[in-house]
């Protein structure tokens, strides 16, 4: 960091870890404070990493209106690089061409207005099923589980298509998939050292969270990529609409495309559902 730049006030800071102790265990809640003593502009030293902070809606919007471009950039952060395909979607990847052609595709693709209305039939049905599924139970129901299926069963249709051809089959895809999203989160929101001190990268590989990345990712890929393969399958029983591979294998075969989508950019897309 250049001393001589003018920089926003900060909190005294310590060697090495700069102001990481200021943060607490609920750090929206220590940043509020701080915000209270050094403004709603504020600079922080985490680790490494040089950070502002913008806590009111006047600077949030000159930020991401007036300066975007300025911000646009996205930090490289240590889980999300490994679990989004090396930055291939749009949540992670740094600004620039294939960010905008991949957030191109997202918004005029997949999440038209039309598109959406062409998925109603789905939510249809599985509205039907969960209804008639709590309408033949003989024993109290615990609604919040019911509700939970649903919005899986619907999301898992609307991207990936019919997710097994009875119940439990469905149910089954769905936990699994959603135990895996459960994982990538905890990972994704957990301290990770190599976020803040990239040289210790290495502490990782002794407290374990390189074990659990590695077998996240791979139980993601395993699932992502039978689920394109099935689709590629020209055995494959047609339906009534196109769901999310659907459309990007579609686009994948586009010679007038701007990027060349890789299956890992169709893996790395079809994340951003979730």
């Amino acid at each position: 960091m250049d001393s001589t730049r003018r920089l926003p006030p900060c909190p005294k800071m310590l060697p090495i870890i700069g102001n990481l102790h200021q943060l607490g265990k609920l750090p929206h809640r220590s940043l509020k404070n701080l915000s209270k003593i050094y403004g709603d502009l504020m600079f922080l030293q985490l680790g490494s990493v040089p950070t502002l902070v913008v806590s009111s809606a006047d600077m949030a919007r000159e930020i991401f209106k007036t300066h975007d471009r300025v911000f646009s950039g996205r930090p490289l952060m240590y889980a999300a690089k490994k679990l989004s395909y090396n930055r291939c979607d749009i949540t992670f990847a740094p600004y620039g061409d294939l960010w905008r052609e991949t957030r191109k595709i997202v918004v005029l693709e997949l999440m038209t207005a039309k598109r959406v209305q062409s998925f109603e039939v789905i939510r249809i049905q599985e509205v039907t099923l969960m209804i008639n599924r709590i309408a033949q139970a003989t024993n109290p129901v615990n609604l919040s589980e019911f509700a939970l299926s649903l919005s899986s069963n619907v999301v898992l249709s609307v991207a990936f298509g019919t997710m097994g051809s009875v119940d439990g089959e469905r149910d089954g895809h769905s936990r699994k998939f959603h135990k895996i999203i459960h994982e990538i989160e905890y990972l994704l929101g957990e301290f990770n050292v190599a976020d803040y001190f990239p040289k210790l990268a290495w502490v990782n590989k002794f407290n374990g969270l390189d074990k659990r990345l590695d077998n996240s990712f791979h139980e993601l890929d395993t699932f992502l990529e039978k689920v394109i393969e099935e689709h590629l399958d020209p055995n494959r029983p047609k339906s009534h609409h196109k769901d999310m591979v659907d459309v990007l294998l579609q686009i994948q075969k586009d010679p007038n495309q701007a990027i060349t989508l890789t299956k890992e950019h169709i893996k790395a897309v079809l994340m951003v559902c979730f």
